[in-house]
């Protein structure tokens, strides 16, 4: 029995195995779950235009993401197609809107049994079932600068030059990622119209808080969200006190979104985290999950000093 599925640009979507596979060569890409799901919506509606509300919706289930989750993962699905960053074929970025998928390029194709029927199908009839997602824990979240999806990988017949040139590619990119939002920090923090300044000093005796405002802003902005996560901040200073570790927490918070970041240090390594958390209100206890989760996350990865 003949089977249904949506192809873009000759590739095929088999949802199935998570994989998009070329109608031609045969070669296998897997893709990450989100990078599925966004590709899914993509070609089901293409030529709609999709805002960054509708994908965080329709992909994310409105979880909270990453700032880059979503550039990363229309990057990703770029790669995968053979598509210009630059020219941006097939999958096209509509600055200030969103993102949309050309339609001239998806096509129906049958498939029986591992062989794709020469006969097309018209691309918009769409009788057929689409693939369903299942959705899944809604406190899974993505930090800013790490990737939320797997990178695109290739199939097993990619030589070892290929994988080394992907490898450095992948390191290059998390690596620019990790020094824009450096940059961005160092911006905020020591630009004129924006200054840090240390609230609660002395509470906690291995974790210092400072608040970047704008100069102008009315202190009580900063501690209402500091009554909302001092618990959690109390929890995770014993953690650090027994670890011999010091922490520093930057934040700001402009409208839904909440720019949250901080440094911890011991006597041999410094690790940092920089988080957008948006619709950060809308569930306090998620926030609060999410800051002990990372905050631990990035103290397991810290060396442990050798004792001199």
């Amino acid at each position: 029995m003949n089977k249904c599925y949506y192809s873009v640009k000759n590739w095929l979507i088999d949802v199935a195995s998570g994989s998009i596979i070329h109608l031609a060569t045969g070669e296998t890409k897997r893709l990450g779950e989100y990078q599925l799901k966004l590709l899914n919506i993509l070609v089901n509606d293409a030529g709609k235009l999709f805002t960054r509300e509708e994908f965080t919706s329709l992909v994310w289930e409105r979880r909270i993401i990453g700032n880059n989750s979503l550039p990363n993962a229309i990057h990703a699905l770029r790669t995968a197609l053979e598509d210009d960053g630059k020219m941006q074929r097939i999958i096209k970025t509509i600055p200030r809107k969103g993102y949309l998928l050309e339609a001239e390029y998806c096509r129906i194709v049958q498939k029986d049994e591992g062989k794709v029927n020469e006969e097309e199908i018209p691309f918009g009839n769409n009788d057929f079932n689409a693939p369903t997602f299942e959705p899944q824990d809604p406190l899974s979240t993505d930090a800013e600068n790490d990737v939320p999806d797997p990178p695109v990988v290739l199939d097993s017949k990619l030589g070892k030059p290929g994988r080394k040139i992907f490898s450095f590619l992948l390191i290059v990119l998390l690596t620019t990622a990790i020094i824009t939002s450096a940059c961005w920090l160092l911006f905020n923090i020591f630009s004129e119209r924006q200054v840090a300044r240390e609230i609660q000093p002395g509470v906690y005796s291995n974790i210092e808080i400072l608040s970047v405002e704008k100069k102008g802003d009315p202190e009580h902005l900063s501690f209402n969200l500091y009554g909302k996560v001092k618990d959690s901040l109390y929890l995770l200073n014993q953690q650090l006190k027994m670890k011999s570790v010091t922490m520093r927490v930057y934040f700001h918070s402009d409208h839904s979104t909440l720019n949250y970041s901080f440094i911890l240090a011991n006597r041999c390594e410094k690790k940092q985290l920089v988080m957008a958390i948006y619709h950060w209100r809308t569930d306090i206890l998620q926030l609060n999950n999410l800051i002990i989760r990372e905050t631990r996350r990035k103290l397991n990865e810290l060396s442990t000093c050798e004792a001199s």
